[in-house]
């Protein structure tokens, strides 16, 4: 039986793990070439025939030829006429 340093054990621990990781590289910059290509063929950038043109429904159209005629807004509510007024916010600490 023969004996191994462990000089040698740790060289040649370092040569698989080198070894490895090439291989794992490899792999991986060949699978991205593989889905590079499978996606160029799958999605050209063109369409391959003419699509018909696209058109905005006609309440759309009408209403953008009237100007968007919407009525005024108010974010504050309704005031009332008579002397009571909106509670005031009240804080505690405790």
């Amino acid at each position: 039986m023969w004996e191994m340093t462990d000089e040698s054990r740790t060289g040649a621990g370092r040569r698989r793990a080198s070894t490895a990781k090439r291989a794992v590289g490899l792999a991986a910059a060949g699978g991205f070439v593989v889905v590079l290509v499978l996606a160029r063929h799958a999605h050209p950038g063109s369409a391959a025939a003419n699509g018909s043109q696209l058109s905005p429904p006609a309440s759309l159209s009408s209403e953008v030829q009237q100007g968007f005629q919407l009525g005024g807004g108010s974010i504050a509510p309704p005031s009332s006429s008579g002397s009571s007024s909106a509670p005031q916010a009240q804080t505690a600490t405790s």
